[in-house]
This record gives C-alpha cells, structure tokens and sequence, in this order.
C-alpha cells in the first residue's frame, strides 16, 4: 500500500523580520527592567543622612567671613634726621613706652655742622656787644650835643632879656641888640635840628642792633636745629604699644623721612573680614557683627566697606564695641558673623548643601513616621550662613533630608532605616 507523502512548505525568515524581532525584544527588556528598578527602591540608614526639620518663626540672615584683628591705631616710626643704624635695641613683640629708645643712628657731618653752627653764634653775640657798646656810646654823644644845644639857647635867651630893657633906653645899640635876637633864633634852630638828629640816630641804632639780633636768632636757630637732630638719632617709640616691625638693619643708612619701626596699641583693636562679594549687596553700615576669636565673642560694628573686589571678596572693617577676650592680639585669626535681616513669622530649615538662595531645588521629605522619604520639589528664599527661607513646597514640623542625596537624583523616593 502506497503511503503519500505530504511535503511541509518550508518558513522563510527575511533579513527585515530579524530586525523588528530584535528591537521588539530590547523593547520588552527595557519595560521589564524599568518596572524592576521602580519596586526596588533603594534603602538609606537614618544615622547617614543629616535630617532637618521646617520650623516657623522669625529667620536671621546672617553673613559670614573670616579675616583677622588688626590695630585701630598704628604709628609708623620714622626718622626724623638722615644717618647710619648703629644699634638696635629693641626687638618685635616687646611692649614699649613713649620714652623707650628703639635704635640709635650717627650722623658725623651733624655733629660737624652744630660745631659750626656754635661757633658762628658765639661770634655773632660778640658782634652785638660790641655794636650795643659802640651804639651806645654814639646815642650818648648825641645827648651831650643836644644838651650843650638846650644851655646854648638858654643863655642867649637869658642875654636877649638882659639887653631888651636897655635897647629901650638905648643904653644898648639897637643893631647890638639886633645880633642878640639873631643868636637866640640860631641857637634855638641848632636845637631842633640836634634833637632831630638825635631821633634819626636812635632809629638807625634800633635798626642796626634789630638787624644783628637777628643775625644771633638766625645762628640759634641754627644751632638747636642741629641738636634737634642729634637727639633725633636716637629713635624712640613716641606711643604706648607693642612693637611690631623693625624696617631697617645695623649699619643701614637712613635718610629723613624712612620708616624705622612700626608699633601697634594692643588695646585698641579692630577686625578685618573677607566677605563674598556675593554675599555683600545687602551689607551696610552699622550692622551688628559678633567676632569669634576662638577664645570669646565680641560685639562689633560694620565701620566700612571696601568698593573694590579682590580674589572675590570684599574686605570689611568690624569696629569692635564689647570687652575684648584674653589673648586678643592684632593678627589673631578670626571669625565673624554679620546680622544682615529678621524675617518674622517665615518658614525655615537648615540650608541644603549646593543650594542657592532665591532657587528651585528638590528635596526627600520624610513620611510621618519616618520610615520612607519622597522626592519633593522645593521654592527657597533668602539664604542665610547655616538655614534658608522655604517659600513654598513645605509645611511647619516637615522632615527634609538636607545631605548631599545626587547619588539618588533617579528615583523619586528611598526608604529609611534605624
């Protein structure tokens, strides 16, 4: 008996039915595995992250920076005349006074030059007793010719009062009496033109005697400019402080106006903070700052802002208002904190890390018992050092992971362990 064979067709598979079942079953892949990652959520250990809580009430903006504490009142010490270091007496760190000598300078051509100076002056007052004595005895020739002057005229006036009774009996000749009225007029003219003379001499000797008075002021004047500058080499404090520099070395040479030493009033201290310059927009001046000096708080006083950047920062100067704390010196390392604004009754938490202020960020918001957090997108406010402003996204009593979570930024909750 003959079997028929029945021939099956056979099934071809193009090259373009491979290609669509291959991307159908990537296809598949992905959603299984994305449905996979969804129900695994990942687990975080409460104890490593830090957990803050949304607190109401009012909000300090608070700016911070460090810098150090510099003296309110330096005196450069300078020298006064040119010369050569000699000695250096004292060393930086040491209290000094006004009256403590700091380094002493020589100067050769001053001493020569006061020498001189003394000898000139020593002359020139010899010079003016001898022109007082010779004046002197020149006013007195004046008054003895004025004098012989007056006795001249008295007498010719007395012989014209003789001879005027007689002339008028003519028992004296009228041209006799003539020549006595005649003399009387000429002594009384001699007279007037001595004590004429006498007065010009008397101004002429006033102004020979001003002139070398002032010859021996000049040669005074001369003489303690140079002692002046003698005592100068010897440099001293001239305030109450600590020293600290020494600008110049034994055997330097100096000239007038170099500074020498600087010194510093220890208790007369003010701060120096380097500040963001973004964080300085709403500084301004009179702000209340509190200095950290590692050993003690102090209160302060914004005094001034500097308008230039440098390296990013600006620099401010802190006047300080309360008691300084032991060991407070100028360069002492420091930090401080500057009371920018308080906002009343605001929402707040401790500031995210890498969060800006006026921003969107998203943050994990922990349930109420603690045990799941979902990702939660936040408003923030102003910023301040260590808490910012919620605006919106939050409520009182919240729980927000504020730690660095971007290696979850995938998933949009975690759960939370003891």
């Amino acid at each position: 008996m003959d079997i028929p064979v029945v021939k099956t067709k056979k099934r071809i598979v193009t090259p373009s039915l491979k290609k669509g079942l291959l991307i159908g079953g990537l296809l598949i892949a992905v959603l299984f595995s994305t449905r996979f990652l969804d129900v695994a959520v990942p687990t975080v250990n409460q104890t490593d992250v830090w957990i803050s809580q949304v607190k109401q009430g009012e909000f300090v903006r608070e700016v911070r920076g460090v810098g150090v504490l510099v003296p309110s009142e330096i005196r450069w010490i300078a020298a006064a005349s040119a010369g050569r270091v000699e000695r250096i007496l004292v060393k930086p760190g040491a209290y000094v006074t006004n009256d403590t000598v700091i380094a002493e300078l020589s100067n050769p051509e001053l001493v020569s030059q006061l020498q001189q100076a003394i000898w000139e002056l020593d002359a020139a007052e010899a010079n003016l007793l001898a022109l007082e004595a010779q004046l002197q005895e020149q006013t007195l020739e004046q008054e003895l010719y004025v004098t012989q002057a007056k006795m001249a005229l008295e007498s010719a006036k007395l012989k014209e009062k003789a001879e005027r009774p007689l002339a008028e009996k003519n028992i004296v000749s009228a041209i006799d009496f003539a020549n006595t009225q005649l003399s009387t007029q000429q002594k009384q003219t001699e007279l007037a033109i001595r004590l004429k003379s006498q007065k010009r001499r008397a101004d002429v000797v006033e102004a020979k005697l001003i002139a070398e008075r002032a010859n021996v002021r000049k040669f005074k004047n001369m003489v303690n400019l140079f002692q002046t500058q003698i005592r100068a080499l010897t440099i001293t404090a001239d305030i109450e402080g600590v020293l600290q520099q020494i600008s110049v070395d034994v055997g330097q040479r100096i000239n007038v106006g170099g500074n020498i030493a600087r010194v510093a009033r220890p208790d007369s201290l003010m701060a120096e903070l380097q500040i963001q310059e973004n964080m300085v927009q709403d500084l301004q001046l009179d702000f209340p700052v509190t200095i950290d000096t590692r050993n003690g708080l102090v209160d302060g006083l914004v005094k001034r802002i500097d308008p230039r950047v440098q390296n990013g920062n600006v620099l401010i100067d802190v006047e300080l208002i309360g008691k300084l704390p032991k060991g407070a010196r100028p360069d002492l390392s420091v930090t401080g904190t500057i009371i920018v604004e308080n906002i009343p009754n605001t929402l707040y938490i401790d500031r995210p890390a890498g969060t800006a202020a006026l921003s969107e960020t998203r943050l994990f918001t922990l349930s109420a018992n603690q045990d799941f957090a979902e990702l939660r997108k936040i408003q923030l406010g102003k910023a301040s050092v260590s808490s910012i402003q919620v605006i919106a996204g939050l409520q009182d009593g919240d729980a927000v992971i504020v730690s660095d979570m971007s290696e979850f930024d995938q998933h949009s909750s975690i759960k939370i362990t003891q």
